[in-house]
């Protein structure tokens, strides 16, 4: 009884996430498709337990956009062995800076079944960068429900250079991990490379996330 009542729940989120997508597919702007796939990557020297339990080396990675809408594909990036389908809407204000709201829905398939709401918030201004993601999962297999949150502030140097803070925030039912970090990056018109360092003061936590990203437009 429990099984049946637990797999109704799920095709029911799936149903409403699905039907949510295609309405913000369908009513997009007529623009250029834009797709920017990204590999991300993960080396831990000597954290017993971190991302690295879940997430292999090389996490694939694909954003993509038409008009205002805003949709993900991804695997192993929510938790191993576990793809994400995501679909949502940018919301953009401001004229000297841009800020850029994105609710999005998503479903999740494999090892972590469920639903996912996320919001990202980005501020992209001439002297600085803000960029925020909160996730948070509902989990209808045997697995917790869990939140997790990237955030990260960046100032340009150096012409395409930058350099900035960021934090890592995971919790469900058993973990509770805050790592902060600094990072250094480099962006042009298509390409983005990123290298954050967690707790580097920290040997035991330490450990280095870093990101390759291209952008395609059609």
């Amino acid at each position: 009884m429990r099984s049946s009542t637990i797999k109704t729940k799920r095709e029911l989120f799936y149903l409403i996430v699905l039907c949510v997508f295609l309405n913000l597919k369908l009513n997009a702007q007529d623009s250029s498709f834009v797709i920017n796939p990204a590999l991300i990557g993960a080396i831990f020297p000597n954290f017993e337990y971190s991302l690295k339990t879940y997430n292999p080396l090389l996490i694939p990675y694909i954003p993509f956009s038409k008009g205002n809408f805003y949709g993900e594909v991804r695997y192993n990036y929510d938790r191993n062995g576990t793809l994400g389908l995501y679909g949502g809407r940018n919301f953009m204000v401001g004229k000297t800076g841009l800020n850029i709201f994105t609710p999005q829905l998503g479903i999740l398939l494999g090892d972590y079944q469920g639903a996912s709401f996320q919001f990202y918030y980005n501020l992209i201004h001439p002297k600085v960068e803000f960029n925020l993601t909160n996730q948070y999962s509902v989990i209808l297999n045997d697995r917790p429900n869990f939140y997790f949150n990237w955030s990260d502030i960046q100032f340009p140097i150096f012409n395409k250079f930058r350099a900035g803070a960021t934090v890592q925030i995971f919790w469900d039912n058993t973990i509770r991990m805050i790592d902060p970090g600094i990072l250094i990056g480099y962006r042009t018109d298509k390409l983005y490379l990123m290298l954050s360092s967690f707790n580097p003061w920290d040997k035991e936590k330490h450990f280095i996330f870093f990101a390759v990203q291209y952008k395609i437009v059609l």
